[in-house]
């Protein structure tokens, strides 16, 4: 994710102040969601200070709560090619190495799963992390799962990528099932039946 830059003042000139210490940027990161991990519950903005060994001034410099920090620190944490391996092969089976790899990151013990059920709720209750939450996670997994589909009209991509993550969303909120590699692939032979309609 790229570092954000100073904003511009009056002018166009950029505001003084020190930049911001990479370093530092990435021990906040590790803290949070090393901590967000264990308990989210007690997380805040001191303890992710306190483990990561700044001021809790530095922080409100760069985020403005712990939910900004632990988002940035889960896409960094997940930074890969989300498309890989599905350059090649029949439509279901790319969708499938797509799905399969995205469920990846969210089942199993020590996966990301809970916390992002946790941005998503904080995420309905407040509208500026819910824009963030939305232009940093889920509109590029969305661009990158269109591109993906090429098949069918752009109505029916639309609703094949509704359907795909719309089938993750849910097990992944209700935890009535697994997500799994059977799972992947039966969204995926139900989207590529809808864009061969």
């Amino acid at each position: 994710m790229p570092t954000p830059q100073p904003s511009a003042g009056p002018a166009g000139r950029s505001r003084t102040g020190r930049a911001r210490s990479e370093q530092a940027r990435q021990d906040i990161l590790a803290a949070a969601l090393e901590l967000a991990r264990r308990d989210l519950g007690t997380t805040t903005v001191d303890s992710i200070a306190h483990r990561a060994g700044v001021g809790k001034q530095t922080i409100y410099r760069w985020w403005p709560s712990k939910w900004a920090i632990i988002l940035e620190a889960l896409l960094e944490h997940a930074e890969r090619d989300i498309t890989a391996g599905t350059d090649s092969g029949p439509l279901a089976e790319r969708l499938a190495t797509f799905l399969a790899s995205t469920f990846a990151q969210l089942a199993g013990p020590d996966s990301d799963g809970p916390l992002l059920r946790a941005l998503m709720a904080h995420a309905q209750q407040n509208p500026a992390f819910a824009v963030a939450w939305r232009d940093l996670l889920i509109l590029p997994r969305r661009r990158a799962l269109l591109e993906l589909m090429s098949e069918g009209r752009n109505e029916d991509r639309e609703a094949a990528a509704d359907l795909l993550f719309g089938g993750m969303w849910y097990r992944l909120l209700i935890e009535h099932g697994p997500l799994d590699h059977a799972y992947a692939h039966r969204l995926a032979t139900a989207a590529a039946a809808l864009l061969k309609a």
